[in-house]
Order: C-alpha cells, then sequence, then structure tokens
C-alpha cells in the first residue's frame, strides 16, 4: 500500500493546483442563444386570473362526482366481496358434506335433502346484493350530473404530453388515398384547443419546459384549429385539484369539441405560438432573428499584471522541462 496520504482540497475548486486568489470582477459576455426555440406567451395577471375563475366556474359539480364515483365503486367492491364470500362458504360446506358421506346414495340423500349452491342464481338472496342493477342505476344518475366540460378535458403533464404528440404527428402525416374495403374504423381522439398550465407552481419547471414547443410544432403543421398555451397564475394548481377532487393538477387540456364562445372571447388577446423553421416553406421565407443573451461570469481586475503573471508560470514550466530531459 502506498504510504502517500490523500490530499484535501479546501478550496472552491478541486483542482489539484489551487487557485490564486485574485481580486476578480463581475463581467457580461454577449453569446448566441439557441435560435430553435419557443418563449412563453406573454399574458398579464389579470388575464390569468380572469381564465383562473372562468375555469372553476366550468368545473362546479365536478368535485362531487369524483367522491360519488369513489363511493359507488367501494359500495360494489364491498357488494363482489361479500358475494364471492358467501359462495367460498358454500362450496366449502359441500366439500364437507361429500367428506362426510361414504356411500352414493347417502351422497345423493343429502343432494336432495340439502342442495348445494355452487353458482351465484342459487344462493338465497338475502346474501346476494345485485351489483349490476346497483351499478347501472348509479351510472345514470351519475350521467346526468356530469358536467360538461368532464366530456372534454384531459388533465396531467403525461395525457397531455401524448395528446400533442398524436395531433403533431397528425398534422404532418402526408394524405394517402385509401380504399373503401382497406379502411378501419377507429375512432381517434378529438385534438386539443386550449392547454392551462400552472407554470408558477411546477417544481422543476423542467417538467413542463417542452410544452411550448409541443403546441407551436402542432401549430405549424396542416392544421385549422390552432392551439394556445395559457399558464395560471401561482397557487393555481391547488385550487383546480380541489375544484376537480383529485389530488394534484399541472396541466389542463380541452378538446375543439366544448362549446364556450366566451371562454374564446376571454382568450383572444393569447398569442399563438409557431415555429417558422417548422412552417410549411413559403417563396417569401424570412429569416429567424437572433437571439443573442448575456452570461455572467467573472474576470481579473488587472488583466496585464495577470498576463504578466501567466507568461512567468508558462517560461519556468519550459525551464522545468528541459532540465529533466
Amino acid at each position: 500500500m502506498s504510504e502517500k496520504t490523500a490530499r484535501t482540497h479546501s478550496q472552491l475548486s478541486n483542482r489539484s493546483r489551487p487557485r490564486d486568489n485574485k481580486e476578480k470582477k463581475v463581467v457580461f459576455k454577449g453569446v448566441l442563444d439557441n435560435p430553435f426555440r419557443v418563449q412563453w406567451p406573454s399574458i398579464p395577471i389579470n388575464l390569468q386570473n380572469a381564465v383562473l375563475a372562468h375555469i372553476l366556474q366550468m368545473l362546479e359539480g365536478a368535485s362531487e362526482l369524483h367522491h360519488k364515483r369513489c363511493a359507488e365503486s367501494r359500495k360494489r367492491n364491498r357488494a363482489t366481496q361479500s358475494l364471492q364470500s358467501a359462495s367460498g362458504k358454500i362450496k366449502r360446506q359441500k366439500i364437507q358434506d361429500q367428506d362426510r358421506n361414504t356411500s352414493h346414495d347417502d351422497a345423493m340423500e343429502v343432494s336432495e335433502s340439502a342442495p348445494v349452491l355452487a353458482s351465484t342464481d342459487e344462493i338465497p338472496p338475502e346474501i346476494v346484493e345485485d351489483p349490476l342493477q346497483h351499478r347501472n342505476t348509479s351510472a345514470e344518475r351519475l350521467t346526468v350530473e356530469t358536467p360538461l366540460i368532464l366530456r372534454h378535458v384531459i388533465c396531467g403533464i403525461n395525457e397531455v404530453t401524448k395528446r400533442l404528440e398524436t395531433q403533431a404527428h397528425n398534422s404532418r402525416r402526408p394524405t394517402t388515398v385509401v380504399l373503401p374495403e382497406q379502411l378501419e374504423i377507429t375512432e381517434l381522439p378529438q385534438p386539443l384547443k386550449y392547454v392551462f398550465i400552472c407554470r408558477a407552481d411546477v417544481d422543476p419547471a423542467a417538467l413542463i419546459e417542452h410544452l411550448p414547443h409541443l403546441v407551436a410544432s402542432c401549430n405549424s403543421g396542416h392544421t385549422k384549429d390552432y392551439i394556445k398555451l395559457v399558464a395560471l397564475p401561482k397557487g393555481s394548481e391547488l385550487v383546480l385539484a380541489q375544484a376537480l377532487g383529485i389530488r394534484r393538477v399541472a396541466v389542463l387540456g380541452i378538446d375543439v369539441d366544448y362549446p364556450d364562445p366566451s371562454l374564446e372571447l376571454l382568450l383572444e388577446p393569447v398569442p399563438i405560438l409557431a415555429a417558422s423553421w417548422l412552417s410549411v416553406p413559403s417563396l417569401t421565407r424570412s429569416l429567424v432573428p437572433t437571439h443573442i443573451k448575456h452570461l455572467r461570469t467573472t474576470a481579473p481586475k488587472d488583466m496585464k499584471a495577470t498576463k504578466e503573471i501567466r507568461m512567468q508560470e508558462k517560461a519556468a514550466a519550459k525551464k522545468r522541462q528541459h532540465r529533466k530531459s
């Protein structure tokens, strides 16, 4: 084992040679930013609050409906478990009765005197609760009470991302002629029209940084229905979760079939995101504007003295190298 002890670095840097503590100053360097970027739309805070209030008004009754569905689901599960438990007890009783009787005649007598209930139809009515009828009646009642918005809304970052990816793919897919006998009937999801994001409440922010690019990709294809990306004010995540009756909701999407002219009028000032490099080529194609950002860094206060010290260090290193050779 080597007797050399491990070196402990007490400086800010873990380099083998400690950096000299020279006086430094803060400088800003201009660098070219990535041109293929899509910025978040700028929305005034008063418009964000108005949009949030309108969404909460549309979601009235959603929380109560969710709690009712959860209660009905628990009731159906308890009824199914009790039904299975009663059927299992009767089957076990049948096996015990068959073990006690040694002859076929005795077994037949036992079967005629006390019929074995092997199926759910033979279980006494006082034991069985019809979960199907209970489900149908509750489903009919819940369908009447379901708010209209719940039929046209999807929640969650993953679900909205999948829908936007599908929509972007369909907007750029080439049109093909399909014969009637080759046509397969597939129900495609309705495209989204609005995407609401609780941007100030999402941590880390990298979870939603891809959504502006997806929305711009959808809007830059062969489409007539543009998607609007709307950021909601801080604290809207908890308010929307309480309105929906769930624990958390960061992204909310509404499809094109939801009829709400007031919401469309309210979101008219929101700009439409687009990516010019993904749009259809045209004869009068404009260049992407240059994006310049400033990088904050440090530099020595006395650049001349720093250069002289650096040159002396290089000369000393060359002398050491010649001595070794």
